[in-house]
């Protein structure tokens, strides 16, 4: 069994000009500190392990200590750097403070070697925060990778923002947080539009968390007999957990999968005739596909607080060759995602129960942490949700 540590932070003093040099001195005192004269092939010894360096961006006390939490799990699968930044924009003037603290992996029970990497917290408000991003990149360390833990909603036009992910080779949201939905999804697409350079490669928590949703849907398309009447669907409903940070608009999770299967399945938004309201209070979405009409609804349910954001069930459903449903939906308990796929006469012709398998935040990022490369198919599934939006 291993255990997971997490020093006091200590903290250091930064001088006026930000010398790199003098806090990495620091760091290594405060390494010879922690470990004295140990040799590193005994049991117990202190390893400094390193195999890429997080940048974390949070703007309250309270997701400070979140992140904190979080990260006593990320850095036991990857052992790294990380330099998190504080910036409370709407504070007092405050200069950047700097503190350092140690992540160290153990055997319980001793034994073994307890590998360790180091954390470097700078804490800033008011004018003084837009200065973060100069007192961080150069604390990175050269020739690994560089991550960004973005925890707000992108902004494309915010300096520290831009200052922080040119530097990065990867920018790891949460899109489940935005709180303004349509205008930062389409802010996101705005950057992944983006052709300069000054834009690094973008991971999604929230598409991460749709994976399987996305796997059992298309495993409807896996079986032939199906085929046919998935060619001429004509309604799709897509019931959602509203978000109390957006309790009128539609949940994130639910547009980019309803931009998903837009995307993949070559469905066109028509302009002018989106984003109207029915009778029950469901956004109906209008599109097409070689000239034929379907519609995509919207339409928020109850469940339990913590499932706000959450979708609770898809139906996909066609008129011809003959009447068809296909069904995915989470059980109320939140724990269970069930499949139904119903003929004419309204019976089930098969069913499936799967175990949700929803991974913690800390999970979620520990694998984002291993991809560089561009995910194609989140971004055009981005793409697609935009230009739902933007035809209403």
């Amino acid at each position: 069994m291993r255990e997971i540590t997490h020093s006091t932070l200590q903290r250091i003093k930064v001088s006026a000009t930000l010398d790199v040099q003098s806090v990495e001195q620091e760091l290594g005192e405060l390494w010879k500190q922690n470990t004295g004269e140990q040799d590193l092939e005994e049991d117990g010894a202190v390893m400094r392990a390193r195999v890429l360096n997080l940048l974390v961006y949070v703007q309250s006390e309270t997701a400070l200590e979140e992140v904190n939490e979080l990260l006593n799990e990320i850095t036991s699968a990857h052992p790294c750097r990380v330099i998190v930044m504080l910036a409370e924009a709407e504070g007092e003037d405050q200069d950047i403070e700097m503190f350092v603290s140690a992540h160290c992996l153990s055997q319980a029970g001793g034994g073994g070697k307890n590998l360790c990497g180091e954390q470097l917290t700078l804490k800033a408000r008011g004018r003084y925060t837009v200065e973060l991003p100069s007192a961080a990149v150069p604390l990175l360390v050269p020739d690994l990778p560089i991550f960004l833990w973005w925890r707000d909603a992108p902004r494309l036009h915010d300096q520290t923002f831009a200052d922080l992910s040119r530097a990065a080779d990867r920018v790891v949201i949460d899109s489940a947080d935005f709180r303004r939905p349509y205008e930062d999804l389409l802010e996101l697409a705005g950057l992944l539009l983006s052709r300069s350079k000054e834009h690094a490669r973008i991971s999604d928590l929230n598409w991460a968390r749709l994976t399987s949703w996305r796997t059992l849907l298309a495993s409807f398309y896996d079986v032939e007999e199906y085929r046919q009447s998935l060619n001429g669907l004509n309604r799709v409903r897509i019931e959602y957990v509203p978000h109390d940070v957006a309790p009128g608009a539609v949940a994130p999770k639910a547009l980019i999968l309803a931009g998903w299967l837009a995307s993949r399945l070559g469905w066109h938004a028509v302009p002018e005739q989106s984003l109207t309201n029915d009778q029950s209070g469901a956004h109906l979405f209008a599109f097409e596909k070689e000239g034929r009409p379907l519609t995509v609804e919207f339409a928020g349910v109850e469940r339990r607080a913590e499932m706000q954001g959450w979708i609770a069930r898809i139906e996909l459903c066609a008129e011809s060759p003959q009447p068809a449903t296909f069904v995915v939906l989470r059980s109320p308990d939140g724990r269970y995602l069930e499949t139904e796929v119903g003929g004419d006469a309204g019976e089930t012709r098969s069913a499936r129960t799967l175990i949700a398998g929803d991974k913690t935040e800390a999970e979620l990022v520990e694998s984002e942490l291993e991809i560089l490369s561009h995910d194609r198919i989140y971004e055009e599934a981005i793409a697609a949700t935009v230009l739902m939006l933007k035809a209403k």
